[in-house]
């Protein structure tokens, strides 16, 4: 008799159990990101952005709705990567969750997305992906990876404007220096 007698009834067709399974944002980015701190000292990336809408039609095709303008928020170690990565009009994709607030200048209940993880739309987006581990990039600073970068040609042209904003985060943000005498949590396995 087998394990299983009636077909799609085995683990294998059973929703795996306990998925994290999380609100998504897609977006474009319409204000210049700021890098700031929260009352306990936290790093907070904001930037407005817009949000498109499609309306799928009887007939296969769509129409399209008038854009939604939101408030896109992330914090600590998300905050800083996607400050140092995302500029204005970069079109986006962000997990998290929306969460009403009060706005501190007008008083009235807003809405904003606050992302736990957020990068560039690769729909949208064309842009090489550095393969380096992580370990060896921390021992290079930003500005010798850019550099190589651009001499490799990579075709991503330079955005002077970004590269002034990553000179001037500030210090309480910039990447844990490199400590050879740690072992990274996947060489214990």
């Amino acid at each position: 008799m087998a394990e299983h007698e009636n077909p799609g009834t085995g683990p294998e067709t059973q929703p795996e159990q306990g998925a994290d399974v999380r609100e998504s944002f897609k977006g474009r980015i319409k204000s210049e990101p700021t890098l700031g701190t929260t009352q306990k000292g936290k790093a907070a990336f904001y930037a407005k952005v817009e949000r498109r809408h499609w309306d799928y039609e009887d007939d296969g095709t769509y129409t399209r709705l008038p854009n939604t303008y939101h408030d896109l928020v992330a914090y600590k170690g998300v905050a800083v990567r996607a400050y140092k990565q995302l500029a204005k009009n970069d079109f986006f994709i962000a997990e998290g969750r929306m969460e009403d607030y009060q706005s501190k200048s007008t008083g009235e209940t807003k809405q904003r997305f606050v992302a736990t993880a957020l990068g560039h739309d690769m729909a949208r987006t064309t842009y090489e992906v550095d393969r380096t581990p992580r370990r060896e990039q921390a021992q290079r600073p930003t500005v010798e990876r850019d550099a190589a970068q651009q001499s490799a040609g990579s075709g991503v042209p330079e955005r002077p404007e970004r590269q002034v904003a990553q000179q001037q985060t500030p210090a309480a943000f910039a990447a844990p220096e490199y400590r050879p005498d740690r072992q990274s949590p996947d060489m214990g396995l």
